[in-house]
């Protein structure tokens, strides 16, 4: 994982990029997908940060050429899980600075593309029906261990 930015200025100048279009399709990664979250999940709370990504993924995608499909770019479950698990972490260390937090989710959870298998027993991002809508998890509650 290259080096991601970690200063309240330099989060927000990728977070602004991300938000503008303007970010290169290459530095769109699991870890910015990270970044991004836990930015908005630490400034607008876990249910105004859920919109925002739902609504700045798509047209990110939309910007870069990724189409929003059954089989391509937005995914609800997997969104809606990341953006549980950051709040949940936050909830962890509620006094956290903005960078820091982001920072920190990074550092944890940027390498961690595979942790849906501890929450799923089937493979959710295969499905059509999670990339629709919120699917529950049926192996471990988000919160329990993250």
């Amino acid at each position: 994982m290259h080096p991601f930015p970690s200063t309240h200025e330099e989060i927000a100048a990728f977070v602004s990029a991300f938000e503008a279009g303007t970010l290169p399709k290459e530095c769109w990664t699991h870890a910015a997908h990270i970044l991004s979250g836990a930015w908005y999940v630490h400034a607008l709370g876990p249910e105004a940060a859920l919109a925002e990504m739902r609504r700045r993924i798509r047209a990110y995608n939309e910007s870069v050429g990724t189409q929003n499909t059954d089989t391509s770019g937005y995914h609800e479950t997997i969104t809606v899980f990341w953006i549980r698990i950051l709040a949940a972490e936050l909830g962890r260390r509620p006094e956290a600075t903005r960078a820091a937090f982001v920072t920190e989710a990074v550092e944890h959870f940027g390498r961690q593309r595979d942790i849906l298998t501890r929450y799923y027993s089937f493979n959710v991002v295969k499905s059509t029906e999670a990339r629709r809508m919120w699917i529950e998890p049926d192996l471990m509650t988000i919160g329990a261990s993250s």
